[in-house]
């Protein structure tokens, strides 16, 4: 008998299917074994090796893994496997986890690997008959990319935590960066005052024209870009205002109509699927490639991992075959396929597409489901039609009482072409040219509608803060990241605190500034022009894994030069970290510098000045504090301070009551250290948060809902789990019902 090895549970359902009894298909639950994370190597940042050789560290087994796979051995034995075959995700560390399951399950007689682009009948059975063996050149891209974030991560990491941060990161900090450095030109933004006046007719959006380009009076922006329909005269807009209020008429002096076309784009590569949920349907990256997944899982599309916007010749003869039977030949176009990788571009499996383009909706999709698969399949369909055609109409007008032109232009679909695909999901836009109809020397009346003429007077905006999907945008176009990363990035930013997401925008917080502007700058090299957290030394990192990958290099020739060009970086990093004191220890210097008197301070340090001291000097004169103070409780830091106050405001408790629990009247009397009285009003504060009854959230109910779903639960065979009856009863926090239930849920077995 066979054994087939895949990813996940929902997967590993859907190939048993297909497969049927005669096969066992089991499930590796993601990573199996990867670096240690515990005991004497958990906190290696780099194990030794020969020249020529990559690192061998012992691999440890993961969360749950080592169950899991003696599970799987059992059941092998029991059946009289004699053939494995494993099916893990076709990139790097699908191929991580085919090496390491070949090395566990060797007992089994042969081990194969087969790869597949989507989970169909066809895919599989081709999959199984040109199955071959594990390629070492992405399980060696793998392998370096871990021992890159581990050395960068480990040494960079505690390096960081003299300013009281918790991590940096390969690809993370990078891109934190790119957040910084938007919200400085924020803060650092000059606004530019503009007046415009606007007015509607038949439909049309007019714009007084106020100057031509080359008069000295021309508006400009604060960079110096020129706007013509804007002046930094009031007295002449409000003059155009008020001709317009009394006309209520124009007069097209010139009109010009042009047709032009839009051509398809080609199918969805994860960064552009990213992009497009995010802007039609505000996801987040981390939700899209969540439901995403489960498409893929279920057999509806293929892999959603992928640079590439290659698609293979059989599924664009079904598409065309869709658009004949639907719309007609005329609609069959060349196909928009996206051209030629670029440097930089993973070209491995194709791009995201239905793996059955001629099911329009597939049955037993959840909302979010629906959403996602009708976006995909409408992008892959359209990319095989005919352009679509469009019009556009210029008008310049005129008024009777005031000399300046109005700048009108709108525009109409006159072919339906590739758009028809997406006729479900989008708007239907204008078809017919405005009414009434505009022509030269005929004066057409403004529309009857509120502010018609508007009178415009504003100042330029700062540019926006980056969306989740926009940011995923700019790591594509400065190459960091890849497929894989861009969504575990981001949601790392967030659950280290370094951003924060305000409806929908993304703004660095104190301590993300504080490691851009603080700690990446010490990983500069001013001799190489080289620092270790800009995009470029990055994105060179992934073009060399890529090319391991590919085996243009070998793993451990691109190992030995990174840890010698790592080495050089950190050491310096390090040399210039004691040329001056941390925040870290000045912030804790001052708090035991207000324990001791004048007179004892000055014994200590002398006439020096704190700021000025190096890392040695501060280090022994924090030890002269720390003996002189040894009996005296230390004041709670300001980390402390704002945790407590966070948990009292959370519990709408004010300072005075809040500070009672600990015998005291105000937090300033509070004292730090793990046995001072901020440690314990913080303890006292969670407790009453976790038993506070509150409404879950909505991540939690979302959860609960899917966790039901894979258990074939429904809502009150699910509630009775924690004796209530429906999801309206559950309660939220730590100790609320809800995270009992997601526990319980977690455990039950799945059917």
């Amino acid at each position: 008998m066979d054994l087939v090895v895949v990813e996940s549970g929902a997967k590993a359902k859907t190939i048993q299917k297909y497969l049927g009894k005669n096969v066992l298909v089991r499930a590796s639950n993601g990573h199996i074994q990867d670096l240690p994370t515990k005991g004497k190597d958990g906190s290696k940042a780099l194990w030794s090796h020969k020249k020529g050789n990559l690192p061998d560290p012992p691999w440890n087994w993961t969360a749950r893994a080592e169950k899991n796979v003696k599970r799987i051995i059992s059941d092998s034995r029991r059946k009289k496997v004699d053939r494995v075959l494993i099916a893990t995700d076709p990139d790097r560390e699908g191929e991580f986890i085919a090496w390491r399951l070949a090395e566990l399950l060797s007992d089994f007689g042969e081990v194969q690997r087969i790869t597949f682009n989507e989970i169909t009948k066809s895919a599989i059975r081709d999959a199984l008959e040109s199955a071959g063996t594990v390629d070492m050149n992405l399980v060696d891209a793998a392998k370096v990319r871990r021992f890159m974030d581990r050395l960068i991560g480990y040494r960079t990491s505690r390096f960081s935590r003299s300013w009281s941060l918790s991590s940096m990161g390969r690809v993370q900090t990078p891109t934190l960066a790119f957040v910084v450095d938007r919200e400085k030109k924020i803060q650092n933004f000059v606004s530019t005052p503009y007046w415009a006046v606007q007015a509607f007719a038949s439909g049309v959006d007019f714009r007084i024209r106020f100057h031509d380009r080359d008069d000295p009076l021309v508006w400009k922006d604060e960079k110096g870009k020129i706007d013509i329909h804007r002046t930094n005269d009031s007295k002449l807009a409000d003059k155009a205002f008020e001709a317009l209020k009394l006309e209520s008429k124009l007069t097209p002096k010139k009109v010009s109509v042009k047709n032009y076309k839009r051509r398809p784009k080609p199918p969805f590569t994860t960064d552009t699927l990213l992009q497009a949920t995010g802007s039609k349907y505000s996801w987040r990256p981390s939700n899209t490639m969540r439901v995403a997944q489960g498409l893929y899982e279920a057999g509806h599309i293929t892999y959603m991992r992928t640079d590439s916007t290659r698609t293979s010749a059989s599924s664009r003869e079904t598409a065309k075959e869709f658009i004949v039977s639907k719309w007609g030949s005329a609609f069959v176009g060349k196909g928009a396929l996206g051209g030629k990788p670029s440097s930089g571009v993973q070209d491995a499996h194709e791009a995201i597409r239905p793996t059955n383009p001629l099911s329009e909706l597939p049955n037993g999709l959840d909302d979010s489901q629906v959403r996602l698969y009708k976006l995909i399949w409408s992008r892959f369909i359209a990319s095989q039609m005919v352009d679509s055609e469009w019009a556009s109409m210029k008008i310049e007008g005129k008024l009777e009482t005031f000399e300046k032109v109005l700048d009108g232009d709108t525009k109409w679909r006159v072919l339906a072409g590739w758009e028809s695909a997406f006729e479900a999901i989008d708007k239907k836009p204008p078809l017919s040219p405005p009414t009434p109809e505009i022509v030269e020397g005929n004066a057409i009346s403004l529309d009857s509608k509120d502010e018609n003429p508007r009178l415009i007077e504003d100042k330029t905006k700062p540019p926006a803060r980056y969306t989740q999907h926009g940011l995923v945008a700019l790591m594509k176009s400065e190459g960091i990241g890849r497929p894989s990363t861009y969504a575990t990035t981001i949601k790392k930013l967030l659950d280290r605190k370094y951003c924060s997401d305000n409806k929908g925008r993304l703004k660095p917080t104190e301590q993300g500034i504080m490691l851009c502007d603080e700690v990446v700058p010490y990983y500069n090299s001013n001799e190489k022009s080289l620092s270790l957290f800009s995009s470029n030394f990055t994105a060179e990192m992934e073009t060399d894994l890529d090319q391991i990958e590919t085996g243009q290099h070998s793993g451990a020739e691109v190992w030995e030069d990174f840890v010698d060009s790592f080495r050089e970086l950190h050491e310096s990093a390090v040399a210039k970290k004691k040329e001056k004191p941390t925040k870290r220890q000045l912030d804790y210097y001052f708090r035991l510098a207000d324990l001791v008197s004048e007179e004892e301070l000055v014994r200590i340090i002398g006439d020096d000045d704190p700021r000025e001291m190096d890392g040695k000097r501060m280090g022994e004169v924090i030890d002269d504090l720390r003996t002189a103070t040894e009996d005296m409780p230390m004041p709670a830091s300001p980390k402390q301070i704002s945790y407590a106050k966070s948990l009292a405001e959370s519990l709408e408790m004010d300072e005075s009551a809040a500070c009672e629990l600990v015998g005291l009247s105000n937090f300033s009397e509070l004292t730090g250290g793990k046995s001072g009285t901020a440690s314990e009003l913080i303890g006292n504060l969670k407790g009453k948060v976790d038993s506070t009854p509150r409404p879950p959230s909505p991540k939690q109910l979302n959860f609960i809902k899917n966790l039901a779903k894979k258990a074939e639960l429904d809502e009150e065979g699910a509630c009775k789990m924690v004796g209530i009856s429906s999801y309206s009863e559950l309660s939220g926090g730590r100790l609320g019902t809800a995270s009992k239930l997601i526990e319980s849920l977690r455990k039950k077995p799945k059917k």
